[in-house]
């Protein structure tokens, strides 16, 4: 176990990285492949002919996670009057691409060390995001984590931001594999060596995190199966006003407007894709759904209390247990945005600025935040919920579930979002 890893031990590997070995780099591969764990810096190196200090703690910790969870680990052993960190071409660097080629890893984690005069503790490189190809909510699920065991001085590519020819740079462009460089602060590591054991651990929870949400995200749904759902979902019409399943408490997903209605005295007609993908996102995932099944004269959603929000919020609703509350529409096509979104008047912007870099990646680009309709009505189901989950009314206008592409990406997105929320 970790944990009982003593201070001896860490100052043998300690030792054990800097005397190095024969050969220019080691290579260990673990039980896992999906990530690499790299420390091109674990020995002294030579840049422009001048010999650099050796930061022998990011091989140690780089070993740590191989001994006791598992990782696939590369690092320099040897100076062989290079710096692999910075060469436009190295060894290291070529045999790296080459395992990122064979494993197709989800991440390469470049470890580095950083000097105790830095005022943060951590550091962490991404060259403002080209290194993690834009996918920035990884950057904030590694934060969450390093946060999680009580690390909180972090800085984001300041000092060092990993550009040029640095290892995450060159992994990202070279063989599109995504990459964050981590600098570790020295003094914080030898100040205790708990600290040593947070940065594992904090790694490790990290990477879990990264393999549940591409669970989700690597999942392809067939867009056929889904038409094919929602033509039965349409001339459906079940014996009971709505239909729930409360699974997966951690992502809750509702469509009040999944079956024809009426408001103000009005016909609603159905949103029935709203539903569809509800029942197609349960059966692929098992998340906890609700959504309506019969037409009726009822409109759950601009009712304060109807039965539907009743059953929502008592027992499809976990307050402890819920990350994401999702409400899905369907927005009349004759409007410009291709999204439309509404939160409650207090939200996590963190939360909302990744959400809408996953719109923007999944060129769904016109889009509004709590505009058109009163985004402060009680009646709205984000109003009501209780608990600390992220709660987001996101409609997705006609003219996207017509056209296969469109839908592709509709479907893409709700997964990228819905991934930020599985632990």
């Amino acid at each position: 176990m970790l944990n009982t890893i003593s201070k001896k031990e860490i100052k043998s590997l300690y030792d054990q990285i800097l005397a190095g070995t024969d050969n220019s780099f080691e290579f260990e591969k673990g039980s896992f492949t999906d990530v690499i764990i790299s420390a091109p810096h674990a020995v002294a190196q030579t840049r422009k002919g001048k010999t650099k200090n050796p930061e022998p703690y990011s091989g140690v910790i780089a070993k740590l996670l191989n001994k006791y969870y598992g990782y696939t680990i590369l690092y320099k052993s040897k100076n062989c009057n290079d710096d692999a960190n910075y060469d436009e071409n190295s060894p290291y660097k070529d045999f790296l691409y080459g395992k990122c080629k064979e494993f197709k890893p989800l991440i390469v984690l470049d470890l580095h060390g950083l000097s105790k005069k830095r005022d943060c503790q951590i550091n962490l490189g991404t060259n403002y995001g080209a290194t993690l190809r834009d996918d920035t909510e990884i950057l904030n699920e590694l934060i969450f984590n390093l946060k999680k065991f009580h690390i909180t001085n972090i800085a984001t590519d300041h000092p060092f931001f990993a550009s040029g020819n640095t290892i995450a740079s060159s992994v990202a462009q070279n063989v599109k594999t995504k990459a964050i460089q981590i600098e570790i602060n020295y003094g914080f590591l030898m100040k205790n060596k708990n600290n040593i054991l947070k940065v594992i651990k904090a790694i490790h929870y990290f990477c879990q995190s990264l393999r549940k949400r591409n669970v989700v995200r690597s999942r392809k749904l067939s867009i056929e199966k889904l038409r094919e759902i929602d033509e039965r979902f349409y001339n459906y019409q079940s014996l009971n006003d709505f239909e729930y399943v409360a699974d997966d408490p951690q992502i809750v997903l509702s469509a009040p407007h999944a079956k024809a209605g009426y408001f103000n005295q009005k016909v609603k007609t159905s949103e029935s894709m709203s539903g569809s993908i509800c029942k197609l996102l349960y059966k692929e995932f098992g998340f906890s759904v609700i959504y309506k099944s019969k037409d009726n004269n009822i409109d759950y959603f601009n009712t304060p209390k109807n039965e539907y929000k009743k059953v929502l919020l008592r027992k499809v609703i976990k307050p402890n247990k819920t990350k994401l509350f999702l409400e899905i529409h369907i927005l009349n096509k004759d409007r410009v945005q291709d999204v439309t979104m509404f939160l409650p008047e207090k939200y996590d912007h963190d939360t909302l600025y990744q959400i809408i870099n996953i719109l923007n990646r999944n060129h769904l680009e016109l889009f509004s935040i709590n505009s058109i309709f009163d985004s402060k009505k009680k009646a709205r189901t984000i109003n009501q919920v209780k608990g600390k989950c992220f709660k987001l009314q996101i409609c997705f206008n006609q003219r996207l579930i017509e056209d296969d592409k469109s839908l592709k990406h509709v479907v893409i997105t709700l997964k990228d979002i819905i991934s930020m929320f599985i632990e």
